[in-house]
């Protein structure tokens, strides 16, 4: 059987966190940077919670364009988990009508899965999860609570939850390491 690896888009296989503070720059010239963003409501008191979710739409919606690349390991990544029995299940918060911008940038980044989930909520698929790969502290915590191996890239929103029983590192290699050497990645070599 499958082990299962749930992996994350955004903050994850690309640097989303750039763009989208671009879009949000276009609401109110005053949003804070990136290295600002310590908190899930950084909107408040710069824009409306509506303009926040229609900045990140319009992101997802437009995808599939040349400004948003991968992470140059991103590829690798995907390809070593699978290579060694993992069954790629990409989840992301996105809107069902962006499914077709993401499956087209995913292959013209020839980025390997198997599956793809767009909801708002990812966590449904944790319950056979043996790893979960995202930015999101919280979520990371339900992964950690269903019974997977936590990791993700550390930014400023989750440096403060570092500890908290995931990994968070400063690229997918270091991320692809911490899952090979856990004692749930002792089934790496099983297969």
């Amino acid at each position: 059987m499958s082990k299962i690896a749930i992996i994350d888009i955004d903050n994850t296989l690309w640097q989303f966190s750039d763009p989208f503070y671009l879009e949000l720059k276009k609401i109110n010239r005053n949003f804070p940077t990136p290295d600002q963003w310590f908190t899930s409501d950084i909107w408040e008191g710069y824009c409306t919670e509506v303009d926040f979710i229609a900045a990140i739409n319009s992101i997802h919606h437009n995808q599939d364009s040349d400004r948003y690349k991968p992470y140059p390991e991103s590829q690798e990544f995907l390809l070593s988990l699978k290579e060694h029995g993992f069954h790629i299940i990409l989840a992301s918060h996105r809107m069902p009508t962006t499914r077709q911008p993401t499956e087209r940038w995913l292959a013209r980044h020839r980025l390997p899965y198997d599956e793809l989930h767009l909801s708002l909520d990812k966590t449904v698929l944790f319950p056979k999860a043996d790893v979960v790969v995202d930015d999101a502290p919280r979520t990371l915590e339900k992964a950690i609570e269903s019974g997977a191996l936590g990791a993700g890239l550390l930014f400023p929103w989750n440096m403060a939850y570092a500890g908290n029983g995931f990994g968070l590192f400063q690229n997918l290699n270091e991320v692809l390491d911490y899952i090979r050497k856990s004692s749930s990645g002792k089934r790496w070599q099983s297969q």
